[in-house]
Formats: C-alpha cells, sequence, structure tokens
C-alpha cells in the first residue's frame, strides 16, 4: 500500500513538473542583463585572459555565442548604461559624459573646446526596456548601479518596479558593509539599499539580491537587469581571494593587480550561484542572459593587451568589451560572432528575443542581433559612431565603417586612421597616406552628428593659442 501511494505521489509530482516546463515554454522568455563596471576586454578566460578565473562565466560562453567585436557607446559608463536602456546612441539622447556630483564640466581653463551642455541625465521621456517590456507582461528589477540621474531620475522612476542599490553615484564608497567611507564624507552609504550584516560583501550580496527577485517572481515573465558595481575602484575584495591572486603573480606576470582580479572572481562565483538558481526552478530554457561591460578595463586595474588604451580613451581598449549571449535551444551553443555590434543594440534585440518587436520605441540607433544570434544571417552593412568631446583623457570621436575606423581628436586636433583586420593595437596610423578615406569619413561623421541632433561642444573663448 505504501509502495502504491509513493508512486502515486511520484506520478503526480513529474506530471506537475511537467506542466509546469510546458507553461514556462509557453511564455515569453525571461531577460537577464548582467553589466559589470569597467571590465576589460581580456578579463575573463572566454577571451583569452590566462590569469583571472571566470569559470561560471566561461560556461555562459560554452553554452551561448560570445562576440569578439562589441563596442560600449562611450569609454566611460554613463553614456553608455543610456544606451544600452534605450536602444540610441548617446549623442542622440544628448548625454554623452558620464555624471558626477561635482566638476561635471571639468576642462583646463585654457582648453581648446568646451564640452557641450547637455542632459547629464536619461530623460523621463526616453522609453526604457523596462518600460518597454511592460506591457508585454513582464516584471523588472534594477539591482545594483544605475547613475544615470540625480533622485526622481532613478530605476523606479524609469520603468522598474524593484530598484535595489540604484542612485546617482556611480561607485560605492565601500565595497564592504556598512558600504561608507569615513574618509569620503561627500559620498554616503548607499540609500537604496537597507540592512545588511558585518562582513557583508556588496558583490555578494547584489547576488543574493537577484536570486531573491527570481524566486519571488519566477512564476511570470521577469527583466533582470543586474548590474555589479564591481570591478569599479575603490578596489576592494576578500583577503583569501586577494591572497590567492598574490600567489599566482609570482609566477604569471601577464596582469598587474591581486585585488582587481579577486574582484573578478567574486563577480564569477555569483554568476554562478546565479545560473544555479535558474537550473533549480527549471527556468534556464526559457532565460536569455547577456553579459556585458559598459566600458574597456581602466589602466591602474588590468592590462587591455594586445588592445591600446583603456578606459576613458578612444582607443579600443576603452571601447572595445566582451558580450556573450545565452538561450539554450536558441542561440547555438559555443558560437562565435566576428561582427562589430555596440551597446544600443541591445534593446532591439531584448524586444526581438521576446517577440515583441511591436513595442520597440522610435528613433532607434540600435538594431537587433537576432540574426546574428540565431545563424540565420548576417546583419546588412552599417558604421557604428562615437561623440565624447569630454576631458576625461582627450576628447574627439569616432567613425567605425568595416575595418577602418577613423579617430578626430578635438584637443589638440588630430585624425588618425587604422584598419583594425591588420592592426588591432592601432599602432600603424594610416591617415597621412589615405586622406581621401579620412575625408569621406569625416564628412560621415558631420552628417551622423546633425542627423542625431547631439548637443556639440563649443569652442573655448579662452583657448590657448595654437
Amino acid at each position: 500500500m505504501d509502495k502504491i501511494f509513493l508512486l502515486v505521489i511520484s506520478l503526480f509530482t513529474v506530471a506537475a513538473t511537467a506542466n509546469e516546463s510546458l507553461r514556462a515554454a509557453d511564455r515569453p522568455p525571461n531577460l537577464v542583463v548582467i553589466l559589470i563596471d569597467d571590465l576589460g576586454w581580456r578579463d575573463l578566460g572566454c577571451y583569452g585572459s590566462t590569469f583571472y578565473e571566470t569559470p561560471h562565466i566561461d560556461r555562459l560562453a560554452d553554452e551561448g555565442m560570445r562576440f569578439t567585436a562589441a563596442y560600449s557607446a562611450a569609454p566611460v559608463c554613463s553614456p553608455t548604461r543610456a544606451s544600452l536602456m534605450t536602444g540610441k546612441s548617446p549623442a542622440r539622447l544628448g548625454f554623452s559624459g558620464h555624471i558626477t556630483a561635482v566638476r561635471k564640466y571639468r576642462h583646463p581653463a585654457d582648453s581648446l573646446i568646451l564640452p557641450p551642455r547637455d542632459h547629464m541625465r536619461l530623460q523621463l521621456e526616453e522609453v526604457t526596456i523596462a518600460e518597454a517590456l511592460k506591457p508585454a507582461g513582464y516584471v523588472s528589477a534594477s539591482i545594483g548601479k544605475w547613475h544615470l540621474g540625480p533622485e526622481h531620475y532613478w530605476p523606479r522612476d524609469q520603468g522598474f518596479d524593484v530598484n535595489v542599490a540604484g542612485w546617482t553615484n556611480g561607485s560605492p564608497p565601500s565595497h564592504f558593509f556598512p558600504y561608507q567611507n569615513a574618509e569620503r564624507d561627500w559620498n554616503p552609504a548607499i540609500p537604496t539599499m537597507q540592512g545588511g550584516k558585518p562582513g557583508e560583501y556588496l558583490t555578494d550580496r547584489l547576488t543574493d539580491e537577484a536570486i531573491e527577485f527570481v524566486r519571488q517572481n519566477h512564476a511570470q515573465p521577469f527583466f533582470l537587469y543586474l548590474t555589479h558595481y564591481a570591478v569599479h575602484a575603490p578596489l576592494e575584495a576578500q583577503k583569501p581571494l586577494i591572497q590567492k591572486y598574490r600567489e599566482k603573480l609570482k609566477t604569471n606576470r601577464s596582469q598587474k593587480n591581486a585585488v582587481y582580479a579577486a574582484m573578478i572572481e567574486a563577480v564569477d562565483r555569483g554568476v554562478g550561484r546565479l545560473f544555479q538558481t535558474l537550473q533549480d526552478l527549471k527556468l534556464e530554457e526559457n532565460t536569455v542572459v547577456i553579459f556585458f561591460s559598459d566600458n574597456g578595463g581602466h589602466a591602474s586595474s588590468t592590462s587591455n593587451a594586445p588592445l591600446r588604451g583603456s578606459k576613458q580613451d578612444l582607443y579600443e581598449g576603452g571601447i572595445r568589451v566582451p558580450l556573450i549571449v545565452k538561450w539554450p535551444g536558441h542561440i547555438p551553443a559555443g558560437a562565435t560572432c566576428d561582427e562589430s555590434v555596440i551597446s544600443h543594440d541591445l534593446l532591439p534585440t531584448i524586444l526581438d528575443l521576446a517577440e515583441r518587436p511591436d513595442l520597440l520605441p522610435a528613433d532607434l540607433d540600435g538594431v537587433s542581433l537576432k540574426p546574428l544570434l540565431t545563424g540565420d544571417e548576417k546583419l546588412p552593412p552599417r558604421t557604428l559612431y562615437w561623440y565624447y568631446p569630454l576631458y576625461a583623457r582627450r576628447p574627439g570621436s569616432v567613425v567605425l565603417d568595416g575595418p577602418w575606423k577613423m579617430i578626430e581628436h578635438y584637443d589638440p586636433p588630430q585624425v588618425e586612421l587604422y584598419n583594425l583586420a591588420e592592426d588591432l593595437s592601432e599602432t600603424n596610423d594610416l591617415a597621412a597616406k589615405m586622406p581621401d578615406r579620412v575625408g569621406q569619413m569625416r564628412q560621415q561623421l558631420q552628417e551622423w552628428l546633425k542627423s542625431s541632433g547631439a548637443i556639440l561642444h563649443t569652442p573655448n573663448p579662452n583657448a590657448r593659442k595654437q
């Protein structure tokens, strides 16, 4: 009798699980975007690092598609994040530089140009991914860094149902509870994250919050925007991991910072925990996961070699970033894609994968990457543009047309031209040898700036003499 009872219960459980899986398959896919702050193009094992250890993210690449020529829309965080959220270039958004609490228009007194007086925030009338998905029945959460405007421009004001740790500032006072730094009284504790306990590490806490959101909302389609403050400064990590990489530096000198390496591993462990939750809840097969970085690695933290430059640069080291997309049964496992794509492609891609292109906002600069992801076809040829007239390093613009990359610097004025197919490290400037191509690409740039309605920089009346 007991055996019969157990058999009935077992059959009931199997049937219930099958029905749940069927219901999950019938509904739109869940959407998870994992955004890492300042993670360089070569900072993952699957992108060639022999120093950093990222087995869970590497597994994501093994089970999905890895892009080799993905770009952030700016060499700093805020404009890229705005482009990701809206499908529009920072130039069209009037949001070309990252927001800071002080000196937001910083430039030398005798600079040749004055940075544009643009919005320095994501305007409320722009349609975000969360707002676009709402009519399709998605519940959404922004967990982690936001950095797209002051209070009243935070995630809950931009369509998200849940906001944990997203606010004005772009870096935490500390990565350890209580997330304060006595030496930085201008940088208070994160106001949108309550609770915590001594010894708590921010990357782990944000992962906990993401897992809890998934557990609470797994019965309906959800959009999780998990945007870690790591690996942005201040560089802080758990001591055992730091010691691990200090030992590794004794025999592997391909990188230089044990704390930064420990932060990367902490992120990777969190990614693994989130993936395990999706598996436990039988959500993995119907969940799209997108892994991305908001700009290149910082020169003080990591080496971007063979790429030239780093965060804040318009060279490849500042704007070429990791991008991995996984959706079992829809995206081929272990695939790579060499086509050039950019952060504002993510919104149209997400809506296309959710089979709701009808919800696309108007005037987008990005395009859906679904044809690439499913292996159906290539994208039509297109030109990519960057407008970064800020003095974080050197103000300028970029045109990327096929393998040809032109950088127009504004201060001091200079034009550079590279063939990335032959010179990924940007060491051989061809501008003097190919004036016609330079002239054509400068004309393309001017036409794009005009069509996008960019708020432009202006001459500085107090500029130094040339």
